[in-house]
């Protein structure tokens, strides 16, 4: 029975955004080589490594034995081991904050007698407190399960999370031969002996059964979403920040950087964690993505999601790495491409600019037409078709026969000097909000066609919309009747009748409502309470968005609200002086 597909990459995709947010980043030790040991081998006499000092020290596996000749199955580390190693990670950087590490199940199914379960194989995450102090590119991690104490070569380690991953559905099950029995034993028994086998005490707090999450399941993957961030935000801030991510990495998971890259098969699967976006936007990104168009543009109204689509692109591309930049009208060439620039001591020399430094790995430009793009991304013109260009830069200044700069389209092994190569990852992926394209800077069609486009909407569906998101987040438990009313969709609606907004600003207003009306029902008649946080909530969030519309589309907007919760006589007054002072 084959481990299903890689049912972690969701979680782990979360988890690399929320730190690279922070300047931070985690490792995932044993990952490298997928199901390949290379030259670890494991005893089945002992359920241990063949090789204990070889393979013990910085283990590819935390090993377990689970003894099946009991019911319910009991978890240990082998050979009576107190504490045993869990993996490595490379922390020269200091920039790591978290641990990823594999088990594999040693079932015991007789004296002297062990079967490798590698099917059932099961993740720990562990999170620190910020960055851990700089250390080498392989600083060896051991772990006590029966006290939750963590050591890094041989020195304590706080953390301040923990959790066990399964990663296949519980029912599943394996036919065991034990004692010269049949005997079936289900993921679930084995993810039981394990947690009941392993402890944990964050912070130096008392130690406890470590919690369990399914990450087959959509609650539990985003009840770990929010039980590590919280454990995060409880810690308060970390003893000290690495400097901000610029999307370069120490290639500590090199494995994921693919020397040649596939895209006929790629598939961006959709994000759970961002609603409302039409699945005809997944299937026009795979599209253009499988038929080799390599640049995307995201645009639409604003607060429909395009940034964080494009950073989720990034993140599912081979490499899973990108550099994220916003767009300035402060811009030049010089920024984006490079160009000369003093380096010290009176000198001058061609510096490279954002893109080339990271011209690995996808570059996501947010708010594009915010520069002068073609003045910007000009130089790339050509590159963008598949040509090289040449840069009006020299090797050596001093000496007006050196080569001059070459960007080059595709990727080249042992690129010369003065040669630029992409990475077989690298591409642009780009952001544009609809409603500014009027009044900020215009693209070119020379540069247009050179990206594939993208219409990132806001949803079809408002009031469905308002629902999902109270589920996602768990304010309320159960879908609302059909016919139940929803006033802040019907604002919502007639505020996209005269300018589209995504959902970003309702999510906003949601949550000030829900803090100025900690009982609000968003599906129902407007009480009291909940018409003077939805007016506090246009004033601070939804208004903004409507500077600049027409007075009598401000006045339809007022009409509509006031109707939908039911506000009279000084508040909806107020709400038409409000949307007034908005009107042209």
């Amino acid at each position: 029975m084959a481990l299903p597909p890689k049912t972690e990459d969701g979680f782990y995709k979360w988890l690399k955004t929320f730190l690279r947010d922070r300047g931070l980043q985690f490792s995932k030790s044993g990952f490298k080589g997928g199901d390949n040991f290379g030259n670890h081998a494991l005893d089945l006499a002992t359920g241990y490594w063949e090789n204990v000092t070889y393979s013990s020290s910085k283990p590819i596996r935390w090993i377990f034995t689970v003894d099946v000749t009991h019911q319910p199955a009991v978890a240990a580390l082998p050979e009576d081991m107190t504490d045993a190693g869990i993996g490595s990670s490379n922390t020269a950087q200091a920039d790591k904050a978290g641990l990823a590490v594999r088990i594999l199940p040693m079932f015991r199914t007789g004296a002297g007698e062990f079967i490798r379960g590698d099917e059932f194989e099961a993740q720990v995450i562990y999170m620190f407190h910020g960055a851990l102090p700089k250390g080498s590119s392989s600083d060896a991690f051991s772990f006590n399960p029966a006290t939750g104490a963590m050591r890094r070569l041989n020195t304590p380690v706080d953390y301040i999370f923990a959790g066990l991953l399964g990663l296949r559905a519980a029912s599943d099950a394996i036919e065991l031969t034990v004692d010269g029995d049949e005997r079936f034993i289900t993921y679930a028994e084995v993810l039981d002996a394990l947690q009941a086998a392993i402890n944990i005490a964050p912070q130096g707090a008392d130690a406890g059964p470590i919690p369990v999450y399914d990450l087959t399941d959509s609650g539990d993957l985003e009840r770990i979403k929010t039980d590590l961030a919280k454990a995060w935000d409880d810690a308060g801030p970390p003893p000290a920040q690495a400097a901000a991510a610029t999307g370069v990495t120490d290639h500590e998971d090199e494995d994921e950087e693919a020397e040649a890259l596939d895209f006929s098969a790629l598939e961006i699967p959709e994000n759970p964690d961002l609603l409302g976006i039409d699945p005809a936007v997944y299937r026009q990104i795979n599209a253009m993505l499988q038929s080799g168009k390599q640049h995307l543009m995201l645009y639409g109204p604003p607060g429909t999601g395009k940034t964080s689509l494009a950073r989720w692109i990034g993140e599912s591309l081979p490499g899973g790495n990108w550099t994220l930049i916003t767009g300035s009208s402060d811009w030049s060439s010089q920024d984006i491409i490079g160009g000369y620039q003093p380096i010290g001591g009176g000198d001058v020399d061609f510096v490279p600019g954002i893109l080339l430094r990271t011209f690995r790995q996808p570059l996501i430009i947010d708010e594009l037409n915010r520069c002068d793009i073609d003045k910007v991304i000009g130089p790339l013109f050509t590159v963008l078709s598949g040509q090289q260009t040449t840069l009006p830069y020299r090797t050596d200044l001093n000496d007006k026969d050196s080569q001059q700069y070459v960007i080059l389209p595709n990727p080249k092994p042992g690129a010369e000097d003065h040669e630029f190569a992409p990475g077989p990852g690298w591409r642009l992926i780009a952001t544009i909000n609809s409603i500014d394209k009027a009044s900020l800077y215009q693209m070119s069609y020379a540069l247009s066609r050179r990206f594939g486009w993208v219409y990132v909407d806001a949803p079809r569906d408002l009031r469905g919309f308002v629902r999902d998101y109270l589920l996602h987040v768990g304010v309320v438990q159960e879908a609302p009747a059909a016919d139940a009313p929803c006033p802040l969709a019907t604002l919502w609606a007639s505020i996209n009748s005269v300018r589209v907004i995504g959902p970003a600003p309702i999510i906003d207003a949601i949550k000030a409502i829900r803090i100025l009306d900690p009982d609000a029902t968003f599906f129902a008649a407007a009480n009291a309470a909940m018409r003077s946080a939805v007016l506090d909530a246009l004033d601070m969030v939804l208004l903004p968005m409507l500077d600049g519309i027409a007075h009598q589309d401000a006045m339809t907007i007022a009409d509509e609200t006031i109707a939908a919760f039911s506000l009279q006589d000084d508040q909806a007054a107020q709400v038409r002086a409000r949307l007034e002072t908005v009107a042209i």
